[in-house]
């Protein structure tokens, strides 16, 4: 649609034009001043991430929400049980909105799994294992001889796993719309056949610098799902705080911002659970030898003494380094915790694979160091690179013992260190963070595949990096592949993650940051290569109709083009009225009173009002704007999220992750100054296998 302009006394009229037009064909309205938007408008119900064959019908069928179920073949498996409530939910999301007389009826999906149940998801490189395909048909029945013919609907589901039929269920959730004014249900008859370009899919997300409660982070993970994002690589900790209660070294919380800032135990296993409900891999980074100052703040005798006036154990030299850094090669004590505390994690998150870091080393504090230079001379190291390689190659020797798969930042292995087979590299420089230091994303991730690494890649998709207007296209036109290697370097490209860093972000502004932002790197990682994908023009109409479709599933989406998302996100009026001063008399003699009183001292009397104060307070009435929205409510992600906690949010602002090492922060020096042998203190039992009550009783 061409936009329309909206100049002086006639934009009433125009807007009133395109309002009507939109409400009868149950589409968006698009308005621009000047110029019409380029691209082709979607239908609507046009799914996003784009599947891989979507054949679309002019023919059209409506759902009864009286009668319309969904239901499965494969009974008994908690995560489609679980699922089948929760899309039954999304689909009828209107408890208003009614079936289109004119229209025949879909009865029911069924849905229907051919491998059986599944209870928790992996990585997994077969191309069927999140495959499905969903049919929905309309066909004309002669019942009787000579009678006329009725027309059926019916809809199908087929995967190969439940996480198949999960990715299906969202997209036949985004098939069903609503027309307005009207507001009826209405599907078009439809074929999807439908795979994931890549099997990691994931989305970072940094509670460090600022702590997210445990409600957003569940927030999080149903819009994760509703964009077919799989993977959670929650980044927990760093120098700013160490929320993360681990079960054999519970002082590790010390380092936490308070002690309401902390993911307790039981808080990790209902995330980690809400996550397997949804089909989405929870994957921790606990980031080492560097970023550890949150590991120091409970055993300070962990980290290096920095020498920055070269003779003083604990001095500071900004902006090269602060009083302590990065965890002592040189202590036997390191490597003892770290065995231990990768037990510990192996036993609390299921996935397998762990995110171990070893990233941003701040060399200038090991040079400063006698006590490593003594070691530099004891292993014949010349320089202090060969101090970092004789780490991660401890590190990686522990994870291998664990045992546990394990991911990495690219850093070891641009430096040719030795990895398991089944490592994964995690690409996020790029000459756009680093232009005097950092090569294009494309030339690292050439060499890496190159050198027979697997890879995931986070460069052009730092998204807590903003800019005004569509930055979204940026995200949206970077593809994994598009460098260039041959066809097996390519295959090592497992995907993407698209990443949140929290220096400037929290539970306040996190979830219209990330939507429908990064909704764009979730289509590339999905849908088709960007030399195959649709124009960005014609992608930001299907966008933005996503955009509403979680804003009316009561997440916070910014926009992205001009116009509104239908009557129901329009926000009602409430008048508010603080209660009177108990000390203030106030008396008017006329009707109606103003919408704003301001009670003051008599001295004139007035010609309408007279009021008279006795002490000073005055009474006022407000109107103010909420954002409530007719249905559903905003509160909640959905009908099976628990609430959010009631914990304030506190952080401190710090330098942006993976800057070509920015200057770090100096840490407490009371935090630091004196030892603490770490000892495995073992703390409530929680096992992994345990479903916690409050998760199961909400059916997820």
């Amino acid at each position: 649609m061409g936009g329309l302009g909206v100049v002086g006394g006639r934009g009433l009229l125009l807007l009133t034009l395109a309002t009507f037009w939109a409400a009868t064909l149950a589409k968006l309205v698009y308005v621009e001043e000047n110029l019409p938007l380029p691209g082709e408008e979607s239908p609507p119900g046009s799914p996003w991430p784009l599947p891989r064959k979507w054949t679309d019908s002019p023919d059209q069928l409506a759902i009864d929400p009286a009668t319309f179920i969904i239901s499965s073949d494969l009974t008994g498996c908690d995560v489609i049980d679980a699922a089948l409530h929760r899309y039954q939910n999304l689909v009828l999301i209107d408890p208003e909105a009614t079936a289109d007389p004119g229209l025949t009826l879909l009865p029911f999906l069924n849905v229907s799994v051919t491998s059986g149940c599944d209870h928790t998801p992996h990585l997994k490189l077969h191309p069927d294992y999140e495959s499905y395909t969903l049919e929905v048909t309309l066909t004309e029945v002669v019942e009787t001889e000579g009678s006329e013919p009725v027309s059926h609907g019916s809809a199908r589901l087929v995967s190969h796993t439940v996480w198949g039929a999960l990715r299906g269920l969202e997209t036949f959730s985004q098939l069903v719309h609503i027309v307005e004014p009207e507001n009826h249900y209405r599907l078009n008859v439809t074929l999807v056949e439908d795979a994931p370009r890549f099997p990691h899919r994931g989305l970072l997300l940094d509670t460090a610098r600022h702590f997210l409660p445990k409600g957003t982070l569940l927030e999080v993970l149903d819009s994760m799902a509703w964009n077919k994002f799989n993977v959670l690589h929650w980044h927990i900790v760093d120098d700013q705080s160490f929320p993360y209660e681990s079960r054999i070294f519970p002082n590790l919380t010390e380092g936490a911002y308070t002690p309401r800032h902390v993911y307790t135990q039981r808080d990790v296993m209902d995330i980690v659970e809400y996550a397997r409900y949804r089909g989405i891999r929870v994957i921790p980074e606990f980031d080492t030898p560097g970023h550890t100052q949150g590991f120091g703040k409970a055993f300070p005798h962990l980290l290096t003494p920095c020498y920055g006036d070269d003779k003083t154990p604990g001095t500071p030299s900004f902006p090269f380094h602060a009083a302590y850094e990065n965890l002592d090669p040189t202590n036997p004590q390191v490597y003892d915790f770290l065995k231990a505390f990768l037990v510990d994690l192996k036993h609390t998150f299921v996935d397998g694979y762990i995110h171990l870091g070893l990233d941003e080393v701040f060399l200038p504090c090991w040079s400063s160091s006698p006590v490593v230079r003594a070691f530099m001379a004891r292993h014949n190291y010349t320089e202090v690179r060969q101090v970092e390689r004789h780490y991660v190659e401890k590190v990686l020797e522990l994870a291998d013992r664990t045992p546990i798969n394990y991911i990495t930042w690219q850093d070891p292995a641009d430096r040719g260190i030795q990895m398991a087979n089944t490592s994964v590299v995690q690409v996020w420089k790029d000459v756009s963070l680093s232009p005097s230091k950092m090569r294009g994303w494309r030339d690292y991730v050439h060499d890496l595949t190159e050198a027979g690494h697997q890879v995931i890649l986070s460069s052009c998709w730092y998204i807590n990096f903003i800019t005004y207007g569509q930055d979204w296209k940026n995200f949206y036109n970077c593809d994994p592949t598009d460098f260039q290697g041959t066809d097996e370097q390519k295959k090592l490209v497992l995907g993407g993650e698209a990443a949140m860093w929290g220096e400037y972000v929290d539970a306040t502004n996190i979830m219209p940051r990330l939507w429908p932002r990064a909704s764009a790197a979730a289509e590339r990682l999905w849908s088709l290569p960007l030399s195959e994908a649709p124009s960005v023009d014609n992608a930001a109409y299907r966008l933005d109709q996503h955009r509403c479709r979680m804003l009316r599933r009561g997440i916070p989406a910014q926009p992205i083009l001009n116009g509104y998302c239908g009557e129901w996100e329009v926000p009602q009026e409430v008048t508010m009225s603080t209660p009177p001063p108990t000390t203030t008399t106030t008396t008017t003699t006329t009707t109606p009173p103003p919408t704003t009183t301001t009670t003051t001292p008599s001295t004139t009397p007035p010609t309408t009002t007279t009021t008279t104060s006795t002490t000073t307070a005055p009474t006022t009435s407000t109107t103010t704007t909420t954002t409530t929205t007719s249905s559903p409510p905003t509160s909640a992600p959905t009908e099976a999220s628990p609430p959010p906690p009631t914990a304030p949010t506190e952080g401190q602002q710090q330098p942006a992750e993976h800057q070509a090492n920015l200057a770090p922060q100096q840490s407490p020096a009371a935090a630091l100054t004196t030892s603490a042998t770490p000892t495995a203190t073992p703390a409530a039992e929680a096992t992994a296998n345990e479903q916690p009550e409050a998760v199961k009783a909400e059916a997820l």
